[in-house]
């Protein structure tokens, strides 16, 4: 993998347009894996969907699916106020 490269990408885009935005303002290659949870599109909990796009971020991580992964949020209390984070393996 390329230095600063990830191989998924956990974005809070609980609209369609939003993941269109989101991937060239973080400049996502075409092969990055964008939301593979089903991302907000799939379930938007209030105060939380933030939280979960780094939860799952780090579940790719964990289950060795993803060597880097980046998450995305921009709703939610704790620090999930428009935050981007990358999430790397050992």
């Amino acid at each position: 993998m390329a230095a600063g490269r990830v191989d998924v990408a956990e974005l809070h885009a609980p609209f369609t347009h939003q993941e269109l935005i989101l991937r060239e303002a973080l400049g996502l290659a075409a092969d990055v894996e964008i939301n593979p949870s089903g991302g907000a599109l799939a379930a938007n909990p209030m105060m939380a969907a933030g939280l979960i796009r780094i939860g799952e971020a780090a579940d790719r991580i964990a289950s060795g699916a993803a060597d880097r992964a980046l998450a995305h949020a921009t709703s939610g209390p704790c620090l999930q106020q428009n935050l981007v984070c990358v999430l790397e393996g050992a």
